[in-house]
């Protein structure tokens, strides 16, 4: 906890829902790969000794709670910046949950679109027609991306059978 704290900025902003929940503290430490704003710190494994890479945000809620939590619990920011580790901005929750937080605020991408089979194949028509790719496009309101990777597709051969007969057992 000292080196999380040697390396946390405690004068973040304050809670969304307002000054009785306090400042936001930043963890301004090592950052995940994968992009998101999770602060991580290498810690050892009670069990095993080995050393591995956690959240901090995890480490900070285990030890101010006296808790260990499985690798199921996930905890939630009640403040929804995924950089603050203070303990009062933190509770735990499921895949299900956090899911809901982020649709209910705002946080959540778009969901993908799909198409519809009898969309694909209105495509190919257009296209055994002689239309172009921009006219596919502004039909069909898809993406160049998507048109082009539908109709790579399509032009994929038939997958090889993996065997040509009954096999032989001597």
């Amino acid at each position: 906890m000292e080196r999380i704290a040697a390396k946390t900025d405690f004068n973040g902003p304050m809670h969304p829902e307002g000054p009785h929940k306090g400042r936001c503290h930043f963890f301004t430490g090592a950052r995940s790969a994968s992009g998101t704003q999770y602060g991580l710190i290498r810690t050892t494994d009670q069990v095993t000794g080995r050393s591995r890479m956690r959240g901090v945000h995890r480490v900070v809620y285990e030890n101010h709670h006296g808790v260990t939590l499985s690798p199921d619990v996930l905890v939630l920011h009640t403040c929804d910046r995924q950089q603050c580790c203070n303990p009062e901005h933190l509770e735990i929750g499921n895949h299900a949950e956090n899911m809901r937080q982020k649709a209910e605020r705002g946080r959540a991408s778009a969901p993908r679109k799909r198409h519809s089979p009898l969309k694909g194949q209105q495509i190919l028509a257009m296209r055994a027609k002689g239309a172009t790719h921009k006219e596919i496009m502004d039909t069909h309101n898809v993406s160049p991306t998507w048109l082009k990777t539908f109709l790579k597709r399509q032009d994929q051969p038939a997958p090889l059978p993996l065997f040509d007969g009954p096999a032989i057992l001597h």
